[in-house]
């Protein structure tokens, strides 16, 4: 990929060459003349142009859909590359007399299409996305518009999507309405997934438009939209209805029957409790393993009802703690497979013997796609932690991609008899999976887990080190903050606290973090405006005098750790703002480049000096016959400023 990211595109220089789809937000055109990413071996990547409606236009947050533009550029390199070979990302932002009226993105690659059969003659249509929706209907609908799609590709294709779900979250973007009609699927040359619609992602604090759902696609009343529980949440909904061949069902008896663990992922998704979902890493993990349980074949396969017996585990002794891990090493083994909510499912059937419930599966005719194109709708300070990682998700990113011109019904299986489960004493870490959590009431030295719903207060594993018990194993794994082994099974479970503080708690010296002006968790995210870049953690004191010697510190909060305020966290904080004028001081020299101010570190390459400063925003009346500059934090309002300043 190239290395700048696009600025705004003129409408006037685009050449268009008819619509391809409309909706409810506007309208998507080919464009002739613009391609993206150039440097490709094909000679770049074909564009399209969404033109938002003229009654949508005035709630475009233009300044959001620039933030998402940007987007790839902050990135590195591989992971610009990624998000865009995954999805079709803004490229540039539009304008059609100096105001947003749309943007380009990447079109779909031919790989996402394929050609509608018709049902009633075998005649042959046009080529159409290949968006999701076709695949929530009946077996005979699906091969009979030309589809051959197996119950293992159906797995892959939600691995992959539940794979590229982590990777955005973990890049601050949650995709918000996500539906069938705005996932694409191809399956060769292996199954894949291709999001498009991503004006409608929620990027760091950001979005494009306000929030709206796919109708039978929302999230639980009341319940905050466009975020990674809710992501989580209709992923759940899509790998049901997938399987269910169905448009709107809810009951995840089809997909339990391909795989009780994923019966007990869904379940668990759809709580309406949203911190207590499994993540995607955990759908992803469970359903590659589940594939891999089955065979490639060439048609659909039938549906299975029979529910395995969980293995029962013999006791064992209590397993050994590292609480926080010692020096660094190297960790040995992998990660451990299999669901994290399953996973304390069965430990909690093994202690209680917990009645296994029969599989019934059902299908209803539901209405089938439209034949149509949807649209594109301690003590002292501390960078690390000897129990923690220096690294984070959210690091200093690097410019990636520029523009330049140039249905018979499926009978439901026979349910099969309940299989008798026998209670028996179990070691938790032999059964755990990434993504379970677990109260630890034990000491020191030595754990004493039980298995319960990921909350505040819980450790979460994050990693599994098998055939090890060092527990050492666990110290370079992000967020890690606890160790624990078991010598008769030869494993190591890395464990992360789950701070009510929210994983802000996990934030290291020069990350940034952002949360109310109140009560609440906080989170990690990119480093942007508006956020706090973190300047200096103390571990086990609350002294926050400690940060006033930090250049720029104008915020302290403390963080809640496990076991006592020992392991407590106070974060010592700077406000991003959106350059060097917000920590200008009087006399002080900036350059000024159009709306830009920036300490050059001397007078002699500035072109302007600071006259004044009020902690007041937008108050130019302050400065007289000076210029100013303001900017205010609407959580945040103590902070903003303005500042004056005049020529030199």
């Amino acid at each position: 990929m190239s290395a700048r990211s696009a600025g705004p595109v003129e409408f006037a220089t685009l050449t268009l060459d008819g619509e391809i789809g409309r909706g409810g937000q506007g309208s998507v055109h080919r464009v002739r003349n613009k391609h993206i990413n150039e440097s490709a071996t094909e000679g770049g990547w074909e564009v399209v142009y969404k033109e938002y409606a003229p009654a949508v236009l005035p709630q475009v947050d233009a300044a959001a859909l620039a933030t998402a533009v940007a987007l790839p550029g902050r990135l590195t390199g591989e992971q610009g590359r990624w998000l865009c070979e995954k999805t079709a990302w803004p490229a540039a932002v539009v304008r059609r007399g100096g105001q947003t009226c749309g943007f380009l993105m990447r079109a779909a690659p031919d790989r996402f299409r394929f050609t509608l059969r018709t049902l009633a003659a075998g005649n042959q249509g046009s080529p159409r996305l290949a968006t999701l929706e076709y695949l929530l209907n009946e077996d005979a609908y699906v091969a009979g518009i030309g589809l051959n799609v197996t119950d293992r590709d159906r797995l892959l294709l939600l691995a992959d999507l539940a794979t590229t779900l982590d990777r955005l979250h973990r890049l601050g973007v949650a995709v918000g309405d996500l539906s069938p009609k705005n996932l694409l699927f191809a399956l060769a040359p292996q199954p894949e997934c291709f999001l498009i619609d991503c004006d409608a992602a929620r990027t760091d604090l950001a979005t494009v438009l306000p929030q709206a759902e796919t109708p039978d696609w929302h999230v639980p009343a009341g319940e905050e939209r466009a975020t990674r529980h809710s992501d989580t949440y209709k992923l759940a909904l899509l790998a049901v209805r997938l399987f269910a061949r169905d448009q709107s069902t809810t009951d995840p008896a089809a997909l339990a029957a391909i795989d009780p663990a994923l019966g007990t992922l869904a379940r668990a998704s759809l709580g309406t409790a949203p911190d207590a979902r499994p993540t995607p890493a955990a759908w992803s993990e469970q359903l590659t393993s589940a594939s891999n349980k089955l065979k490639p074949s060439h048609g659909p396969k039938a549906v299975r009802g029979a529910k395995p017996k969980p293995p029962t585990v013999p006791a064992a002794p209590r397993p050994h703690i590292n609480s926080g891990a010692g020096s660094a090493g190297s960790a040995a083994g992998g990660t451990g497979l299999g669901s994290a909510t399953a996973r304390v499912g069965k430990v909690l059937a093994a202690v209680a013997a917990v009645v296994a419930m029969l599989l019934i599966v059902t299908h209803r005719d539901d209405s089938h796609p439209a034949d149509a194109h949807s649209v594109a709708d301690n003590d002292t300070p501390m960078a690390t932690h000897p129990s923690r990682s220096a690294s984070s998700s959210y690091r200093t990113p690097q410019p990636d991609p520029t523009l330049s011109s140039t249905r018979p019904r499926t009978p439901a299986p026979t349910p099969t008899p309940t299989p008798s489960l026998s209670p028996s004493p179990t070691d938790p870490v032999a059964t755990a999976g990434v993504g379970d959590c677990f109260f630890d009431t034990g000491t020191s030295g030595n754990a004493d887990l039980t298995p319960t719903t990921c909350t505040t207060g819980t450790f979460k594993v994050v990693r599994i080190n098998e055939g090890s018990t060092d527990l050492d194993g666990c110290a370079n794994v992000p967020r890690n903050d606890e160790s624990v082994s078991s010598k008769r099974y030869k494993r190591v479970l890395c464990l992360s606290y789950q701070s009510s503080g929210g994983d802000s708690y996990h934030a290291r010296q020069g990350d940034c973090v952002f949360g109310p002006n109140s009560a609440g968790p906080w989170s990690l995210l990119s480093c942007r405006t508006g956020a706090f870049k973190v300047l200096a953690v103390y571990h086990g004191t609350s002294n926050h005098s400690k940060c006033d010697s930090w250049p720029h510190y104008n915020q302290w909060r403390t963080v809640s750790g496990p076991k006592g305020a020992g392991q407590d966290v106070l974060q010592c904080l700077s406000m991003v703002f959106p350059d060097d004028a917000g920590y200008a001081t009087v006399r002080e020299c900036l350059s000024k480049s159009g709306s830009t101010f920036t300490n050059v570190g001397s007078c002699d390459r500035s072109n302007v000096h600071v006259t004044g400063r009020t902690s007041t925003p937008n108050h130019p009346a302050f400065c007289g016959q000076d210029g100013s500059t303001s900017w205010r934090s609407n959580e945040y309002p103590d902070l903003g400023y303005t500042v004056c300043w005049r020529w030199r």
